[in-house]
């Protein structure tokens, strides 16, 4: 399926199909010419000497084939020294599209250009936690670390305001997740998308299709092959439909992979394989710190968005110095996140690569002064601010050699103090700094900084160097400095004082070459600080044993992800994700105790709301009358009186005293009502063995009426909930028995196959609800069955059985291909709830291959295998399932033709479908038909009261929409050409997929004088030539 950018790709050239050999009509007239020639140069003389002829045409124009040749120019000029001769041949390369193109109207051939390229904006990220630099000082001058010498080393000495840094539940991985996907929102958010101007239609691609490239910079890797891009992509897939087209890997050499990031970007939109997309260049780095060195600790991230036009745009000429130096690395096996490197050494190669790059862009730029032709200084920042104020003084003596004093201090105060606001807060942070500070200047002078220059030099050890230069066009997207500290940088910060960042800073150091690893930095200093988790921040949930990384947006704070945003490589790859990470633990700094509020009162509330009859309240109030609201007249209000007699529509918790039997109804049972056993304190209790799914869920009954549900109060429940009920609702809601080994099912819960375990009620005041498991004993375990729904049987239940020729746990079944193909998906012991289904590659899919993924046993299959075949094919559709592995991973589907008979083709059935059903989401209703007579199909539908228009639901008519369904399969949709259709409309009836939003209404048209409650039977007609009409009477 093509990407929104390759559809309107196709759209740029109209010239594509074979045209009819016409071409375009000449005129034979030329260009008239004015007689003047082109003005003269200094010397005196004219480049061309017109002769009033201009050019002359031959009348032919192009020849639409494509290929046929004709003198498209010819014209002739005379001058003083010579003659300019204007003249050529063209081959056509694109063939027309068979029409002639009327006299006078110009073709446009779609061209993209790229100009004034450059950066739009950056996205920065910083970890939460930060520390004040003068409490370091204080916190090191202890006799126990270095002592009083060390005060002043970091404010005064390296510059430092503060630091931040991380612990062990993000890394630079998270770091690039999160940054790219905030600057996607924020480009949402702002509406500053300007991809239109550059596309075909002018609309602007949506922002999940907006980046057409992405490169990563780098030297804190995390995989020597898995690219850190790669995981970005994630964002894209998920939330843009599949998206996939995005350029671009990871850079890396040591702080210079994130400009070489930049520089990749940057040469491809300014490329001719530029698409009109943005690109993003992310630099994402933690700088960590052992116990004794946390002052020079530093992380951050940025993400650059680079496009034409750009308010920053790259300007005049770049330098590059790269060497061989053995500065600083880190060697592949290393046994330290940190590097091996020599401190005094790394920095003169840092000052040498500045020296090559000034000397090299001076020659560039003609032997100017750099100083003359730009106004702002960023630098790479090396370890902190007296790296980069040495490097802009080892460059102000390069050029001012002369300059002394406060003429030194007020040029770096007016042309680097700008570039460092933020480093000063964050602390070296390798391959983002240049970007960093390159943010710092655009967000400290705004709108002062117009038309003026940047000159920026990055840097990274071992060794590679790039100074170029940034011209400020515009105002880029960014908040003013003090707005952005305010908005991003300190909102939802959390200060830690030095004793306390040391050890869960520590901890993330201590992950390096960590396999089978789940964070636990947060839970282990201050559970607290988990409820400071950022809700658009991903965090690190797990390393597995082969060291796959996994994230998720929010941490074990968030939600599990919606359900429209899984991909089916979560389940094909086994990945885990939030519900494996455990619950979040209750924050008891923020939990607010209502003293007035008992747990009593708390479950009667609750129990009341979810039993609340809304409709049979509406009974409880009489109606006064409807008046002119006082205040906006044109608005009517109706006022309701209660009655005195009204009735409680919620059930009460309180036992009634009367003596009760009590039913537990499990999968383990098939959902079939077994009685519990009363002890002598007045509970009850039932013993069931764990089947092999290794969990069950179930609810209870009282006396055994269906209508008096006992059931928890939300979905898939663990013990120890609120009970609701004895109630007529809850049809969704079980208590779930989760055995299986999960990071959120208790140790003494985990059990195998055969395992007892004991449910217990009580209800004195309250009810309750637990369960245990008993130890030590195991019972038998019932022999599941295996069923499959498929297209012949109308998605019937049909059983599958044991494969006696193949080892036990395979079981099949053999079925014909006819018109209606062959469809399936699996279910255990009637059970709908335990489907087991294949994973669509893509979102929208519904039916796959034999090679797609199996999910399941759950309530969420919606997928069906689809088996590619022949007509009057026989198949054998065989599944595999281990007893003893509950994941998916122990499944197997398959199936091989084994034969080819004459077509048996079924005879058709109909089904009855609307809001009766929930358009057959909850069931179809079969339409009947004579004996041995297919021609001729009834049903019967119910009227009810409803609107018409959703969009006016106050506006309700006595009606019942409805359509028919073919076999179950939405493929075979028989529905009218128009919507709201009636009986006496003029219609065609046709039967396709595309009947979605196309139905009959019933009571639509006065004539069916339709009232609620009233039966009407709906006959289908289908002639022999195949033509059906749908007609319904009383």
């Amino acid at each position: 399926m093509p990407s929104p950018v390759e559809d309107r790709m196709s759209q740029m050239v109209d010239g594509q199909a074979k045209g009819d050999g016409k071409g375009f009509k000449g005129e034979g007239k030329g260009f008239k010419g004015d007689g003047k020639g082109l003005k003269g140069g200094k010397d005196g003389k004219g480049f061309a000497k017109g002769d009033g002829k201009g050019f002359k045409g031959d009348g032919k124009g192009f020849k639409g084939d494509g290929k046929g040749k004709g003198e498209f120019m010819k014209g002739k000029g005379k001058g003083d020294g010579g003659e300019m001769v204007s003249s050529g041949k063209g081959k056509g390369k694109f063939k027309g599209d068979g029409q002639m193109v009327p006299a006078g109207q110009q073709q446009v051939v779609y061209q993209r250009q790229s100009r004034n390229a450059g950066i739009h904006t950056i996205e920065i990220y910083t970890p939460q936690f930060w520390f004040e630099q003068t409490e370091m000082e204080e916190f090191d001058a202890r006799p126990d670390r270095y002592g009083p010498s060390v005060i002043g080393k970091y404010t005064k000495g390296i510059g430092q305001i503060q630091a931040r840094f991380n612990t062990d539940d993000e890394d630079p991985v998270s770091f690039c997740m999160t940054v790219v996907h905030r600057l996607l929102e924020r480009i949402e958010e702002k509406g500053f998308n300007e991809t239109g101007r550059y596309q075909p239609d002018g609309v602007a691609l949506g922002v999940y299709h907006a980046i057409g490239r992405i490169d990563v910079g780098t030297e804190s890797i995390v995989d020597r092959s898995k690219s850190m891009k790669s995981y970005v992509m994630d964002i894209f897939e998920r939330y843009g439909d599949g998206e996939s087209n995005v350029e671009g890997v990871d850079q890396y050499n040591a702080c210079y992979g994130g400009q070489a990031a930049g520089l990749a970007v940057l040469s491809w939109v300014e490329s001719d394989r530029w698409d009109g997309r943005y690109g993003i260049a992310v630099a994402t780095d933690i700088s960590e710190a052992h116990p004794f060195f946390i002052a020079f600790v530093g992380a951050a991230t940025t993400a650059t968005l680079f496009f034409p036009d750009a308010p920053l745009a790259h300007h005049s000429q770049r330098a590059t110095c790269i060497l061989h130096r053995l500065d600083f690395c880190k060697p592949v096996g290393w046994h330290d996140m940190a590097p091996v490197t020599d401190g005094k050494y790394s920095v003169e190669c840092y000052l040498d690569a500045l020296d090559s790059c000034y000397k090299t862009l001076r020659k560039k730029v003609n032997d100017r002064e750099l100083f003359q032709i730009t106004d702002y200084n960023v630098f790479h920042t090396g370890g902190g601010y007296h790296i980069v104020k040495k490097a802009f003084e080892r460059l102000l003596r390069n050029e001012r050699p002369e300059c002394r004093g406060s003429e030194r201090e007020e040029l770096t105060a007016l042309r680097l103090h700008p570039s460092c606001h933020i480093l000063k807060r964050v602390g070296p942070c390798h391959t983002v700094s240049s970007f960093l500070n390159t943010a710092s200047v655009a967000m400290s002078q705004m709108q002062e900084a117009l038309g003026k220059v940047i000159m920026v030099f990055t840097y990274g050890s071992g060794c590679a160097a790039t100074m170029y230069q940034l011209r400020i066009d515009d105002i880029a997207y960014f908040d003013p400095l003090e707005v952005w500290f305010l908005k991003r940088f300190y909102k939802n910060s959390v200060k830690m004082n030095p004793g306390d960042a040391i050890p869960i800073h520590n901890i993330y150091v201590e992950t390096w070459m960590k396999f089978e690893y789940k964070p636990f930095g947060r839970q282990k200093e201050n559970p607290d600080l988990l409820h400071a988790l950022e809700e658009d921040v991903y965090y690190l949930g797990e390393i597995d044993k082969f060291g796959r990384r996994f994230y998720h947006r929010g941490g074990i704070k968030a939600r599990p992800l919606d359900k429209k945003y899984e991909l089916p490589a979560d389940t094909a790859e086994g990945r885990p994700t939030r519900k494996h990470w455990g619950p979040l633990p209750e924050d008891k700094k923020n939990k607010i105790e209502d003293k007035l509020t008992t747990v009593d009162e708390k479950r009667r509330q609750i129990e009341y709301d979810m039993t609340f009859d809304h409709e049979a309240e509406e009974g409880n109030y009489m109606e006064i009358g409807e008046f002119n609201d006082t205040y906006r007249r044109d608005q009517k209000v109706k006022i309701l009186k209660p009655l005195p007699d009204r009735k409680q529509h919620g059930t009460t918790i309180e036992p009634d005293g009367l003596q009760h039997s009590y039913q537990i109804v499990g999968t383990w049972a098939r959902r079939q009502s077994q009685e519990m056993t009363q002890n002598s304190d007045g509970s009850w209790y039932f013993e069931f063995t764990l089947g092999e799914n290794r969990w069950e869920e179930f609810y209870l009954t009282q006396d055994g009426d269906k209508k008096r549900r006992i059931y928890p109060h939300v979905e898939r429940a663990a013990k120890d909930g609120v009970a609701v009920g004895p109630h007529d609702g809850g049809q969704s809601h079980f208590w779930f028995l989760d055995c299986r080994e999960r990071v959120d099912v208790p140790a003494d819960q985990m059990g195998v196959p055969g395992d007892r375990y004991r449910v217990t009620f009580r209800w004195k005041k309250m009810k309750e609800l637990t369960w245990t498991k008993l130890q030590g004993e195991v019972g038998e375990v019932d022999r599941s069955q295996y069923f499959i729904a498929g297209s012949w049987t109308d998605f019937e239940l049909e059983e599958l059985k044991p494969d006696t020729s193949r080892r036990k746990g395979w079981y099949s079944t053999e079925v014909q291909m006819t018109s209606l193909g062959l469809e399936f998906k699996l279910v255990r012991n009637e059970d709908y709830s335990q489907a087991i289904y294949p994973v669509p590659t893509k979102r929208e899919d519904r039916t796959c291959g034999k090679h797609a993924a199996i999910n399941g046993p759950d309530a969420s299959g919606a997928t069906f295998w689809k088996v590619d075949g022949v007509l009057g094919g026989v198949y054998r559709i065989a599944f595999f399932r281990d007893a003893e592995d509950c994941e998916p991973a122990g499944m197997r589907v398959e199936w091989t033709k084994i034969d080819d008979r004459p077509i048996v083709e079924l005879e058709p059935t109909y089904y009855l479908v609307g809001p009766f059903n929930d358009w057959g989401q909850k069931d179809m209703r079969k339409m009947r038909h004579p004996p041995g007579d297919v021609s001729v199909f009834t049903g019967e539908v119910e009227i009810e009261e409803m609107a018409p228009d959703e969009k006016s639901p106050e506006k309700k008519k006595f009606m019942m929409p409805f359509k028919i369904v073919q076999h179950k399969m939405p493929t075979r949709c028989v529905h009218p050409d128009k919507d709201k259709c009636t009986q006496l409309m003029e219609h065609k009836v046709v039967m396709d997929d595309k009947g979605k939003d196309l139905s009959w209404h019933i009571g639509a048209h006065p004539a069916d004088k339709a009232k609620k409650g009233d039966v009407f039977s709906v006959k289908l007609q289908i002639a022999p030539t195949g033509a059906m009409t749908i007609s319904w009477s009383k």
